[in-house]
């Protein structure tokens, strides 16, 4: 059944008639609970002429107001609004104003900054983006691609992007949670996990979320859509979904159902609902979608809007997380610059000693996202890498002119501290030749290099140093990692369900294979995989790690 408000057209014999015994009730001081009560009045004996009429177009169109396409003319005539719902009787009506402020998007250009027009020929069909992107695509993009008080320079690169950062992967993360769910059988009702019993991973989640809804709520009151859009996305690509989800596969993936299982389960679950919620003003299709199948209850929009938790709120823990994730980054760059691939470990990481007492309860998750076997920090630097530290000459000419050379033999003795700064961007001073100068990064040009074995990186002031001397052990484990990607990707092209055990059968050469048979247990654990075989007449139509190698995959069960 359906909710129907209406507004009751303005001239018409109605709106009239309203008007004039409102302000007569409003004149000789009657309560609000008589104004109430004609004006209910009124509007049912607008709804009884025209319940017919409405009941005809309903039959017509529902579909199509599911949908949230465009409608025929017809609608417009009937000058009413409609809010699709399914817990209510057929003869009750919700009566009420359809809003109290409205914000409408500014001109709609093309990408270019032009008006569209059908005489230049740069229209777009809205019907067919919502085809290939879905309709909240569409108004995603039209909030998250520029504040609505200004004109819109529509480009379908935009909606594309806004699918990949935010639709797509929400959707992928409520499917990976529905698949693992799924196979594990899963009642939500029994993961109740007690927050101070959670792993630190998941407390951040919560903070991490909590500060979301508080963002989103004071934005949303502000008017400010743009950047409700952008909190959003931003937790769902990068918290979420590239952070969260990933990082924690292992315990989705674990066959006990313990405390760590149940509580992955949880924090996922809470923080999938309460994205729902929060999105459902703009996205209300994908929310509907997700919420309803998650939670089994009647429609998201039913649902009360998410109110932030402070007491969920960790600034501490979020600061050390983020100083985590940096770090990370910085080494994935390294590692990237140095062309050492992704799946070859190596034998330690080496971090700046200062964070060591903030972050190493978290040295795990660097070890694994660098694919390192130890964390090591380190107080002297430049025992790994050297400095090279002059002015920048361009620059620094027009400050100190003739001083300029007593600056660069400042600059060859700057305290440890004055380096950071500088490579933080901040400005420092110095004294030369008896006169004080404001120092900025602009003045200064700081190279490094690491020295034999090791590969740099750094930025803002952090840095991290990979060891990257490969030994044979390393070298064959990176052979096996590659082997297990492979063997992934094939499972999947055929179609195996996740819990299927296979055989594998293989044909390498001798220095490939011995690198599956030193990390056997390894790679079947990964692969769920009960017997390797190995067999030459395999054909070998695959490149790994440049060997030549062919695979065949068996399902057993």
């Amino acid at each position: 059944m359906f909710v129907i408000e209406y507004v009751l057209p303005k001239g018409s014999g109605y709106m009239k008639k309203y008007e004039k015994a409102k302000n007569s009730i409003i004149l000789n001081g009657y309560s609000d609970t008589v104004l109430e009560e004609l004006t209910n009045g009124f509007i049912e004996e607008f709804l009884d002429k025209e319940y017919e009429r409405i009941s005809d177009f309903l039959d017509k169109y529902i579909d199509t107001v599911k949908r949230g396409e465009i409608l025929p003319n017809e609608f417009n005539a009937l000058k009413f609004a409609l809010i699709v719902t399914d817990n209510v009787e057929e003869e009750n009506y919700a009566v009420s104003k359809a809003f109290k402020n409205v914000v409408v998007n500014d001109m709609m250009l093309d990408k270019n900054g032009k008006k569209m027009s059908k005489s230049t020929g740069n229209i777009i069909d809205p019907i067919a983006i919502m085809e290939k992107y879905g309709a909240d695509s569409i108004r995603w993009y039209m909030l998250y691609a520029s504040p609505v008080w200004t004109p819109l320079k529509f480009d379908e690169d935009g909606v594309k992007e806004v699918y990949s950062k935010f639709v797509n992967p929400l959707k992928n993360t409520y499917s990976f949670f529905q698949m693992y769910a799924n196979v594990d059988n899963i009642n939500i009702n029994e993961c109740n996990v007690n927050y101070f019993d959670r792993e630190e991973i998941d407390k951040w989640l919560l903070s991490k979320y909590n500060n979301l809804v508080k963002n989103v709520r004071n934005s949303f009151s502000e008017y400010d859509l743009n950047k409700v859009t952008k909190y959003i996305t931003s937790f769902v690509s990068d918290d979420l979904s590239n952070w969260y989800i990933r990082r924690n596969r292992n315990r989705f993936w674990g066959s006990e159902f313990n405390s760590s299982k149940k509580s992955v389960y949880m924090t996922t679950y809470e923080v999938l609902s309460g994205l729902c919620k929060l999105i459902a003003p703009i996205a209300p299709f994908v929310s509907e979608e997700i919420y309803t199948n998650l939670t089994g209850e009647k429609s998201v929009h039913l649902a009360s809007y998410p109110v932030c938790n402070e007491n969920l709120i960790n600034p501490a823990l979020e600061e050390k997380m983020d100083l985590v994730r940096d770090l990370i980054s910085i080494g994935r760059y390294a590692r990237e610059e140095n062309k050492i691939k992704v799946r070859q470990p190596l034998s330690e990481v080496l971090i700046d000693g200062k964070y060591e007492s903030i972050i190493d309860n978290l040295t795990s998750l660097i070890k694994e996202e660098l694919n390192v076997k130890e964390v090591k920090f380190i107080n002297d630097i430049n025992t790994y890498m050297n400095f090279e530290v002059k002015p920048n000459f361009k620059e620094a000419g027009k400050v100190f002119g003739k001083n300029m050379k007593a600056y660069q033999e400042k600059l060859l003795n700057l305290t440890e501290e004055e380096l950071e700064s500088i490579q933080k961007g901040e400005s420092i001073t110095l004294n030369v030749s008896g006169e004080n100068y404001e120092v900025t990064p602009s003045l200064v040009d700081i190279r490094y290099n690491a020295k034999e074995g090791f590969d740099i990186g750094m930025d803002n002031g952090k840095f991290v140093i990979l060891n990257a001397v490969i030994t044979d052990s390393l070298k064959k484990e990176g052979n096996a990692r590659e082997f297990v990607s492979k063997v992934q990707a094939i499972r999947k092209e055929s179609n195996f369900d996740i819990d299927n055990r296979i055989k594998i059968y293989v044909n390498a050469d001798e220095e490939f294979a011995s690198s599956i048979k030193d990390n056997l247990d390894y790679v079947k654990n990964e692969t769920l995989a009960i017997e390797i075989n190995f067999d030459d007449s395999i054909e070998k139509d695959l490149t790994l790690n440049e060997y030549s190698v062919g695979i065949k995959l068996e399902r057993v069960a």
